[in-house]
């Protein structure tokens, strides 16, 4: 939880777009490791396994993990990709002023 916080934290507080771009994939990786953290159960194994009479992991979490991976990485990677448009026309990667010159 706290990794989560860390990432709102810096993007409150930090003007540059890039560390903006940095903590959001910070909560990001927070987000999917307290998923991890929630969905892990003490005693499991594998669902491969020879013995069938041991209880199996359930692998539906583990595709949404990667899944949710997968998806994080293409929009840090499109939003990266934006910013940098949007710092060689604007000249600029401080957020304020970026924002003042979309309000004139």
């Amino acid at each position: 939880m706290g990794i989560i916080f860390i990432g709102i934290l810096g993007l409150l507080i930090r003007r540059n777009i890039i560390m903006k771009l940095l903590s959001l994939d910070i909560m990001g990786t927070g987000v999917v490791s307290y998923f991890v953290y929630i969905s892990s159960e003490t005693g499991t194994v594998p669902p491969i396994t020879l013995n069938w009479n041991l209880g199996n992991a359930d692998p539906v979490p583990q595709a949404v993990i990667i899944t949710s991976i997968v998806i994080n990485f293409a929009t840090l990677a499109l939003a990266i990709l934006i910013t940098m448009i949007l710092a060689t026309k604007a000249l600029s990667l401080d957020s304020t002023k970026l924002d003042k010159k979309v309000v004139d």
